[in-house]
């Protein structure tokens, strides 16, 4: 139960870096991605990207609802809180 959670929030996260890169190498690709972040932490857009780049998300959450994989669902709801949480922190800082 704990490792599935676990292992869900961990796709969670990973499957966020692959929406944030794709979304980059889509909208920007003549910039090389390291390139292409540090633009975007200097400019402050960063937690938006990633926040696009999330978006992914949802698919996975639903293939693992619909494989009846709910705890692994629920760790991946949990990377998507844990991220939105995050970025609202660093926002007030």
């Amino acid at each position: 139960m704990k490792k599935d959670i676990i292992t869900g929030a961990i796709v969670g996260l990973i499957i966020s870096l692959f929406g944030t890169t794709a979304y980059l190498l889509f909208m920007f690709p003549e910039i090389k991605i390291m390139e292409a972040y540090e633009n975007l932490y200097y400019n402050g857009l960063l937690p938006k990207v990633i926040t696009l780049g999330t978006l992914p998300n949802v698919l996975v959450f639903h293939l693992f609802i619909k494989k009846d994989e709910i705890y692994k669902a629920r760790g991946v709801l949990m990377a998507v809180v844990i991220l939105a949480i995050t970025f609202a922190v660093l926002k007030f800082l």
